[in-house]
């Protein structure tokens, strides 16, 4: 009997703050991290979501960390890491964040000029343990699969979902992506890579995908190797 999956989701996006009453953020509901934790407990596996400031729901029957910025978030992650079978890092991190948020409220000017600076990395810094997965999300223009491959490379994935960014509608929310789902795979020893391309779908089927894949990378014979 295959013995449940302990999945860390991170969900949502962060709020960097510029002042005690304004932040930086962009519009992520958090409904693909809630997707991603109805199918895994579906199936039985075990679930710890730390999730950004949502709008979404997040199913019940799972443990729940809220966090609010990048900071919070990573460090959330560095805690629940060590114990997780996979990782999915499905959160919509805010990339910037001020150099130094104000201690107290801006007052509106005609002029304002803010230094920002690139959040981190939070899947690169999270350390890993041994047979564990780790999934990436990336949202891309132009040559989506070219840049999704590096993507793989440099942060160490096994897996990585790719959403296209058309202009033809938000990324973020309850509707459908164009999505492709990159794995790292011992099958094709020259580059290494494996990709799947999923079409238009919603992002219960991009859940249910992306969970039949981590399964199979588990239980199954065909573990890819990192690095």
């Amino acid at each position: 009997m295959r013995h449940p999956l302990r999945l860390l989701i991170s969900a949502g996006p962060t709020r960097e703050p510029v002042d005690p009453v304004r932040f930086i953020s962009n519009y992520s509901t958090g409904y693909m991290g809630a997707q991603l934790a109805a199918e895994a407990l579906a199936r039985g596996h075990r679930v710890t979501v730390v999730s950004g400031p949502v709008t979404e729901s997040m199913p019940s029957g799972m443990r729940l960390v809220s966090v609010s910025d990048a900071r919070g978030m990573e460090a959330a992650m560095r805690r629940a890491a060590p114990r997780a079978d996979a990782i999915i890092m499905a959160a919509a991190v805010s990339d910037f964040r001020l150099a130094r948020p104000r201690a107290s409220k801006l007052q509106r000017r005609a002029r304002l000029t803010l230094r920002l600076e690139a959040t981190p990395d939070i899947l690169a810094r999270v350390p890993g343990r041994e047979r564990q997965l780790r999934v990436g999300f990336a949202l891309e223009m132009g040559a989506v699969v070219p840049a999704a491959m590096r993507k793989l490379h440099e942060k160490r994935l096994d897996l990585l979902v790719v959403q296209r960014l058309n202009g033809k509608g938000s990324p973020f929310g309850r509707g459908r992506v164009q999505a492709w789902l990159v794995a790292r795979s011992e099958r094709r020893p020259k580059t290494g890579e494996v990709v799947r391309r999923l079409g238009r779908v919603s992002k219960s089927e991009v859940a249910r995908v992306l969970l039949d894949k981590i399964e199979e990378l588990w239980y199954g014979q065909r573990r890819p190797t990192a690095g």
